[in-house]
């Protein structure tokens, strides 16, 4: 965890916090990523257009998805385990966000380290979960101490072998305006930071974002699923309106991200937590999902380049190149190609294995998948595509 330190203190001291999100995000690393992979750039080419192997396009959610699913549970409540062994009947992929020093977090980390193992995520719910409204300066400066923010990054890779930590949640959705607590968020090396939206006005069951957040440090989400708590007049439990709310994002091949607290939840198979995720579990066109890699993905896909380069004759060969740390950015991308029935798909001098079904549910796995003439390869960024 040391060594984990030091290369995220590394990270941030070169990256410039502000337009963050737009132009330079968090652990960008300088030199020509090229020359990583040893290629020089007079060896990129032009792919001809009577070429046997071409490259399409990179795909907006990986192994060409058509939507994607993606949850989110708050809280350090002994009923989040529950939850996730609902969730992994149903094969739900989530953010935990947890609060590192309260509630019962020291009982639950030995089945949060095995939700990890089993593609779930921890996010960072700051330490001791301070609310208090409204939020002032004053008060968003004292929550959001070094303690908090650092803090509990570090408590969740002290205490797991994530090897880091991609999401914040704003304890009672404070805060979540604030451009000095954006600032520090970004410092601290959190990809993304969700938030729940006016909880006093039930401004939270709602928000009804349907793709990527635009301000990465102020990300809502489709809906809540859970009974009325906190200060809140509401809840949402229809589960006949959750899943029209699916089907509708679903439809427009976007992303589906619901949130959740433990404790106000109903945990029975007729009830509706269980039956929500039932009707969403096991759909082999969606991407299950945790947030912060869902966010990673995006940051990946934009920055990632595809050239191709000199090939011995019946072959063709692909630099698949980014300037990311791929010790924070571990995700693989999909890359569409058109390719020969016959053609093998080697990734760094390795044959990838060749995929027929399943769910899209691990964010860095590698394979490829062929639909006709079309291949589509899912592969970690930074090595040789070749096919022969």
């Amino acid at each position: 965890m040391k060594d984990m330190r030091k290369i995220l203190n590394f990270i941030l001291a070169g990256t410039a916090v502000a337009g963050l999100a737009a132009d330079r995000p968090i652990g960008v690393i300088g030199g020509d990523p090229l020359a990583r992979l040893g290629v020089r750039q007079d060896q990129l080419r032009e792919i001809p257009a009577n070429a046997s192997v071409r490259f399409v396009k990179k795909t907006q959610y990986l192994n060409n998805s058509r939507a994607v699913i993606t949850h989110t549970m708050d809280d350090s409540e002994k009923l989040v385990l529950q939850a996730v062994d609902l969730m992994d009947k149903y094969g739900i992929k989530a953010t935990l966000f947890v609060s590192t020093g309260t509630g019962d977090i020291q009982q639950m980390w030995p089945r949060l380290r095995k939700a990890i193992a089993g593609g779930h995520e921890l996010g960072s719910h700051s330490r001791t979960h301070q609310c208090s409204w409204p939020d002032t300066a004053e008060f968003c400066a004292k929550a959001f101490s070094d303690s908090e923010v650092t803090g509990s990054r570090d408590d969740i890779l002290k205490n797991t072998s994530q090897p880091y930590v991609w999401a914040w949640c704003y304890p009672c959705g404070l805060c979540a305006a604030n451009q000095a607590v954006h600032e520090k968020l970004a410092r601290a090396g959190y990809l993304v930071a969700r938030n729940y939206p006016d909880e006093p006005h039930d401004g939270h069951v709602i928000p009804n974002l349907q793709t990527y957040a635009g301000d990465l440090y102020n990300a809502a989400y489709t809906q809540v699923v859970q009974k009325i708590g906190g200060i809140a007049k509401h809840g949402n439990t229809d589960v006949a309106q959750l899943n029209a709310k699916f089907d509708e994002v679903y439809k427009a091949g976007g992303v589906y991200s619901f949130m959740s607290h433990a404790q106000w939840l109903d945990f029975g198979p007729n009830d509706f937590y269980q039956r929500h995720l039932a009707y969403l579990g096991g759909r082999r066109d969606v991407w299950y999902v945790p947030m912060g890699l869902l966010y990673a993905y995006k940051t990946v896909l934009d920055r990632t380049e595809v050239r191709a380069l000199d090939t011995p004759p019946g072959t063709a060969r692909f630099a698949i190149f980014n300037d990311l740390d791929p010790k924070i950015y571990r995700n693989s991308i999909t890359l569409q190609f058109t390719v020969p029935a016959k053609a093998r798909v080697l990734a760094g001098g390795k044959p990838l294995p060749e995929r027929q079904t399943g769910l899209t549910d691990r964010w860095s796995d590698e394979y490829y998948r062929r639909e006709n003439d079309t291949v589509y390869v899912t592969v970690r960024p930074n090595t040789i595509l070749e096919f022969r």
